[in-house]
């Protein structure tokens, strides 16, 4: 009888038995998915937060491909096309006396040019300058088409506003020679047949004494050589020059999908998966409650310890002060755009309407030309490559992506006026579009979108430009940046990826400019970054090669990017299908933590111009010894070891690094 009794109070104790049984393994596999997660406080926040505002794309890169990043690149052009400055100095004194300005004033123009124009209202300033544009631009597309006549070469000539023109040999945008090559070469150059038609370019090459009409018609780069010097001789134009390809300055590796899944389409084409309602974002500073925003190394103070990086940049000294920036300074991003439907930055009080001025439609990738919609189309580049959203990752990380509202990442400034200005696309961007967008985005010249002049009514405090092209400073993108100088704009550039002389590669080279070299999270030099004495400040830009704190993450820069590539939960380390966040390095992530300091600064001292320039270099700096940052010798080349048989080299690199936290020290 006890045995039966036994038997059937076990079968009754059974499924309590059973339900502790799973609580107690369900304890066991949460233990278990938590360590293999690095359960830490950076991932136990993650676990109410939804899947598509936390999940994330990047990987520790093979070491094998750091060859491949640094290999020189061609200089490249638009076939048939070239940039000509109109003499607007010279009509100044002209338009001053067609509007009836002051005779005296008048002839002070014809003296001193446009140091005079600094006497007059911004208002006068303006009125004086679109007219002499205007009537220089004429006068000087009458002379190009007359010296384009005399050589036998046939070419639209287009004028822009700034007192700018653009002459197009080849209307088509392909050069005949370079079509026929690339249907010779097989399917891969066939496929890149449709992206934007490009040349090679050496500044070298010279337009023979003795050259047929023939010639010239069969061969675009000669033609163009041949008008370039043409031009030049006449010495009727403020600069001649080629119209440069400009680009992001970084190569992603090559996409890697999975075969059950869609090609990635450009963000403009998905929605993203609808967030729950959040509370409005709390504006009081502190740390953010961003979910991703613990993976942001680059924003901690500087140091080793909890809460510190090697490698931050102090912002999050300046949050905890409650300085989190203000909306009334204005930072204009030149680059590929800007993806409004991102699930971070959709509706972000801090995007301000921008543009897009892209002319070549193949390039836009968007279906047309300039328009108001700088939505961030992508700019791959061939079969193989991946959109890189540069513009949208660069914008989120100065303050597109919306802070402390429990989604996704952290901008560097919470509040600020994000202004995008489309110039790259497709394979990269050209040099004219670029001069246009620093004149726009300054509120010096209008866009003309069908035929009808749009104004940046809110010009920019800041621009931030992420892109290189290497060649000397062309005197058209000199010319732009000189003039939003003159009118109290702060210019940032990246100083270039190739570990090369930034000397070598604009707007790095150009006068006028903060350059922006690249650190790691170990608070060294980034093997890639360029270096030389045009360097003003390092600035977190990552190196997805490496791993510092063993975290099985690659130590980039976090920011606001859609992929389907790579993607995974930092909860649980599962591979996802989509993502909106991407680790990334280069000078181009660097940059923008410059001008959102610039922009926090701003907003604390009320400076603008060379004033807050000035204030940026003095009180925010990290000092390099004698301006030179290290880098560990193993990983660079043309880097001197900082004494014999030492593994640390020194690269001249600026005055020193970031470090917002030593501005609120300083007086």
């Amino acid at each position: 009888m006890s045995h039966r009794r036994w038997s059937f109070a076990a079968l009754a104790l059974a499924p309590l038995i059973a339900l502790g049984a799973c609580d107690q393994l369900n304890q066991v596999i949460d233990r278990v998915r938590g360590e293999q997660a690095g359960a830490t406080p950076e991932t136990a926040a993650l676990a109410n937060v939804p899947l598509a505002a936390r999940a994330l794309s990047g990987a520790v890169q093979p070491q094998d491909q750091v060859a491949a990043l640094l290999a020189p690149a061609p200089v490249l052009v638009a076939p048939g096309q070239i940039i000509v400055g109109a003499p607007v100095e010279r009509e100044l004194a002209e338009a001053a006396s067609e509007m009836g300005l002051a005779s005296n004033f008048v002839r002070s123009l014809r003296a001193d040019g446009m140091e005079a124009l600094e006497r007059l209202p911004a208002e006068v300033v303006g009125q004086v300058r679109a007219r002499a544009e205007a009537e220089a631009a004429s006068a000087a597309r009458t002379q190009v088409r007359d010296l384009l006549g005399r050589l036998g070469v046939e070419g639209e000539v287009e004028a822009r506003p700034g007192g700018v023109l653009t002459i197009n040999l080849a209307p088509d945008g392909a050069s005949p020679t370079s079509l026929r090559m690339a249907q010779q070469a097989g399917a891969e150059a066939a496929a890149a047949i449709e992206q934007p038609q490009v040349l090679e370019w050496n500044e070298a090459d010279r337009c023979p004494r003795i050259v047929t009409q023939g010639q010239l018609e069969n061969d675009v780069a000669l033609a163009m050589r041949c008008a370039i010097q043409r031009l030049q001789a006449a010495r009727q134009f403020e600069y001649v020059e080629p119209n440069f390809i400009a680009d992001s300055g970084f190569s992603l590796p090559p996409r890697q999908e999975r075969p059950s899944q869609p090609a990635p389409q450009p963000p403009a084409q998905t929605t993203p998966p609808p967030q729950p309602q959040q509370p409005a974002p709390a504006r009081v500073g502190g740390f953010p409650n961003d979910p991703l925003a613990p993976l942001q190394w680059h924003y901690r103070p500087r140091g080793t310890g909890e809460g510190l990086s090697p490698g931050g940049a102090g912002f999050a000294s300046f949050w905890q002060a409650n300085l989190i920036g203000s909306r009334t300074v204005r930072v204009a991003v030149i680059d590929t755009g800007l993806d409004t439907t991102h699930p971070d930055i959709a509706n972000s009080p801090n995007v301000a309407a921008g543009i897009d001025l892209i002319t070549n439609a193949e390039r836009a990738g968007d279906g047309d030309g300039p328009d108001t919609d700088a939505m961030d189309a992508g700019d791959r580049c061939g079969a193989v490559t991946e959109n890189s959203y540069h513009g949208t990752h660069v914008a989120g990380t100065i303050g597109a992506a919306i802070t402390n509202d429990r989604v996704g990442v952290a901008g560097a400034a919470w509040d600020v006026s994000v202004t995008p200005v489309r110039v790259l696309g497709r394979c990269g961007g050209e040099l004219a579009d670029i001069v246009s967008g620093i004149r726009w985005a300054a509120g010096l010249a209008p866009a003309i979108i069908n035929g009808q002049q749009v104004m940046n009514r809110n010009p920019a405090d800041i621009i931030n430009m992420s892109l290189t092209i290497q060649t000397p400073c062309p005197a058209s993108l000199q010319a732009a940046i000189d003039a939003a100088v003159a009118r109290n704009v702060v210019i940032v550039v990246a100083a270039g990826n190739k570990a090369d002389q930034t000397a070598r590669f604009a707007p790095a080279n150009c006068n006028n400019v903060v350059v922006v070299g690249s650190g790691d999270a170990r608070g060294q030099v980034a093997f890639y970054s360029n270096f030389g004495p045009e360097v003003d400040i390092l600035a977190p830009g990552g190196d997805v090669f490496a791993d510092s704190d063993n975290d099985g993450r690659p130590d980039g820069v976090l920011s606001t990017r859609a992929t389907q590539s790579g993607c995974y939960d930092p909860l649980n380390r599962s591979s996802t299908e989509r993502c909106y966040y991407s680790f990334l390095q280069g000078t181009s992530m660097a940059a923008p933590h410059v001008s959102a300091a610039l922009a926090l600064l701003a907003s604390q001292t009320g400076l603008r111009g060379r004033q807050l320039q000035d204030a940026l270099l003095t009180r925010a700096l990290a000092p390099h010894p004698d301006g030179f940052g290290q880098i560990e010798c193993a990983r660079s080349r043309n880097a001197t070891p900082i004494s014999a048989g030492s593994p640390t080299c020194a690269r001249p690199s600026g005055m020193g690094a970031l470090d917002l936290t030593r501005a609120l020290a300083a007086p």
